[in-house]
C-alpha cells in the first residue's frame, strides 16, 4: 500500500493515504512503537508508504527524533535511502532537525552521508544553514566519510553557507587542517 500510484499514462498521481498509512506515519513521528508494530503485523507494505510530500515512516521518525522507532523500522527493512519529492533521504530529515542520535543510527546502518537532494543539498549543507544545529554539524564534520567540498546547485559549499548564515563557521576553520589531509 503506497500513497503514490501510477496511472495508465505512467504519471504519478497522489492518492490520499488510507487510514493505516496515516496511522503509521503519525505513529512514527510521535514515537508510538507499539502502534507501529501492530500496523506492520497487519500489513508489511506500510513500511514504505508515503505522505503527499513523499515522507516515509522512517523520515517521520527521524524528524520526530524517535531513535527506537528508527532502529525498529531499519530492522524491519525500511529503505534507508528512501527519497521524498525533494529527494531528501531520512538522514536529511534527522540532520535538519538536529536529531543527532537518529543521524548516528542511520550512518551506522549505511546511510549515504553525502546524499544530495534536488538542489544538491547534502545533510551538511542543511545543518550549515541552521543556527540550531551545532551537534549535527559536529557529527557530520567529524565523520571521515563526509565530503565538505561538495557544491550545491547554487554553487555553494557547506562552509560558504555557514559563513553567511550562522555563527558556527569557525568549526570549519578548526577542522580545516584535517580536511587538507583528505
Amino acid at each position: 500500500m503506497t500513497v503514490w500510484r501510477r496511472n495508465v499514462m505512467r504519471k504519478r498521481i497522489f492518492v490520499p493515504p488510507e487510514p493505516d498509512a496515516k496511522a503509521i506515519l503519525s505513529a512514527a513521528e510521535e514515537g508510538n512503537l507499539a502502534r507501529i508494530r501492530k500496523l506492520l503485523s497487519k500489513d508489511r507494505l506500510l513500511l514504505d508508504c508515503t505522505d503527499k510530500d513523499g515522507y516515509t515512516p522512517l523520515h517521520r521518525a527521524c524528524y520526530g527524533n524517535n531513535v527506537a522507532v528508527v532502529e525498529y523500522l531499519l530492522e524491519a527493512g525500511a529503505k534507508i535511502d528512501a527519497k521524498t519529492q525533494d529527494e531528501w533521504q531520512p538522514l536529511h530529515s534527522a540532520c535538519c532537525w538536529n536529531n543527532t542520535e537518529c543521524a548516528e543510527t542511520l550512518i551506522a546502518n549505511g546511510a549515504d552521508i553525502n546524499a544530495k537532494s534536488k538542489g544538491d543539498q547534502t545533510p551538511l549543507h542543511l545543518v550549515s544553514a541552521s543556527s540550531h544545529n551545532s551537534p549535527a554539524l559536529q557529527l557530520l564534520l567529524l565523520h571521515p566519510d563526509t565530503n565538505p567540498y561538495l557544491v550545491n546547485s547554487s554553487g555553494d559549499t557547506a562552509d560558504q553557507i555557514a559563513r553567511r548564515t550562522t555563527k558556527y563557521y569557525p568549526m570549519y576553520e578548526i577542522i580545516e587542517p584535517c580536511l587538507n589531509e583528505i
